[in-house]
């Protein structure tokens, strides 16, 4: 799972949200230092970043985070201190979704993450599923094999049992399944589900690959439908029947 971040260096602050989060299932990675943030940002997916804005003055933290909407694809939402609720118009403009002053009610704060995910989901959704075929989009459900495409509900389902594909993983499986039978490189695979070009992570595409295979594993009779192809990318098996039903 990509985690959640939080910028901050107050132990208890970091108690209070990592056990907030643990019981929404929610994987909270700790980082003291701006810095250390964006080098993970470069090495790996980031789902979302909470930044603690009392340990970093105005303009670094303005400018860090002004790289970071670059790279990071999920919410970012800083916590401050109440006497610096009338600078939250600059973090705005640079993108931010979200600037909240203490005191913190972290089932709020949790529930604020939760709306802001979702929203991120449906237009990444709406997006990825935008580059459908005018006869697909005719069809709330698409079956591939034993597998079920509901586009209705964002999900894939087998026997009526949801595999619970994160959006993400959905609009990747949904790009393979509309290039079944055809090698795609890492890049095509990135631009056409990430919307973006080879400056990207190849390791993002890899990642997700795995995590889509061992869903699939877990009951589906096309756990072996993604098929590596050394040096290159990877390949979507044109042995199963594509059936769309209205």
């Amino acid at each position: 799972m990509q985690p959640l971040v939080l910028l901050s260096n107050k132990l208890p602050l970091f108690i209070e949200i990592n056990g907030h989060f643990n019981n929404q299932g929610w994987f909270i990675r700790n980082i003291t230092d701006p810095n250390e943030v964006v080098k993970l940002a470069e090495r790996e997916d980031i789902a979302g970043l909470l930044w603690d804005y009392s340990i970093t003055d105005m303009n670094q933290s303005l400018k860090i985070l002004k790289t970071l909407r670059s790279s990071i694809s999920g919410p970012i939402i800083v916590l401050a201190p109440a006497k610096e609720k009338k600078k939250r118009s600059l973090f705005y403009n640079i993108n931010i979704d979200s600037f909240i002053t203490k005191p913190f009610d972290y089932s709020e704060l949790v529930a604020k993450v939760k709306q802001l995910f979702w929203v991120y989901d449906k237009f990444s959704i709406t997006k990825d599923l935008s580059k459908k075929t005018q006869k697909d989009s005719k069809h709330d459900t698409v079956e591939f094999n034993d597998i079920v495409i509901d586009f209705k509900h964002y999900r894939v389902t087998h026997n009526g049992h949801d595999l619970g594909l994160t959006p993400k993983e959905f609009s990747l499986f949904w790009y393979l399944v509309q290039h079944r039978g055809k090698v795609m490189s890492r890049d095509q695979l990135l631009e056409g589900v990430w919307g973006y070009d080879s400056n990207g992570s190849s390791r993002t595409v890899d990642i997700h690959i795995s995590h889509l295979r061992d869903k699939l594993a877990e009951r589906s009779q096309a756990q072996d439908c993604i098929k590596t192809v050394r040096g290159f990318g990877y390949v979507l098996d044109n042995d199963y029947p594509l059936v769309s039903e209205q």
